[in-house]
């Protein structure tokens, strides 16, 4: 049995409240660090939980505060109201839930129809767009930097070369209008 200290319990509680942590897959976790800008990886490795922080499990607050987010994720109330809710095939009052559909659109309840002994899901948990406007939003602007800098670098490689070329008397200097009869 691991003893936890009370700095530990705190640190990761307070991470925990924040809402810094994101469950990635039943067995792996990301928990935001409080020091740095980064993320940590706690994953389930032969029956431990294990963080890329290095630390011992004892002292680590992202184990702890995604232990937390594991156990209360089940403690969640069922917001779905299921007296109006009717089988999706058959329209049967006569449902009951089945558990849960984990995919790339997000938490979905499962129920079961007892009438045509069909299974259908209905939306459990709002998949969070915030996340993924922000990857957007970073994706632009590193192209629009990336543009930049390479529009930049092309104009200081033509005013080099403009720097380096002789200026050539016979030539026009732009003072005015050319005229067709001027030869070079």
């Amino acid at each position: 049995m691991m003893v936890i200290s009370d700095e530990t319990r705190k640190e990761g509680f307070e991470i925990f409240k924040k809402g810094l942590v994101r469950r990635l897959s039943p067995t792996h976790f990301i928990a935001k660090t409080q020091s740095v800008d980064g993320w940590q990886l706690i994953e389930l490795k032969d029956g431990r939980w294990v963080c890329d922080c290095k630390l011992s499990n004892a002292s680590c607050v992202h184990t702890y505060a995604a232990l937390l987010q594991r156990s209360t994720a089940r403690l969640q109330p069922d917001n779905t109201d299921q007296t109006g809710l009717k089988c999706r095939h058959c329209s049967s009052p006569d449902i009951r839930g089945c558990g849960y559909r984990f995919n790339s659109r997000g938490i979905m309840k499962r129920y079961f129809c007892n009438e045509c002994h069909r299974k259908f899901s209905l939306r459990y948990v709002e998949r969070s767009s915030e996340h993924f406007e922000l990857g957007w939003l970073l994706n632009e602007i590193g192209m629009l930097t990336m543009k930049l800098t390479e529009l930049l670098s092309d104009m200081n490689a033509r005013l080099e070369i403009l720097a380096n070329v002789p200026i050539n008397p016979k030539l026009p200097t732009g003072n005015g209008p050319i005229k067709t009869d001027q030869r070079i």
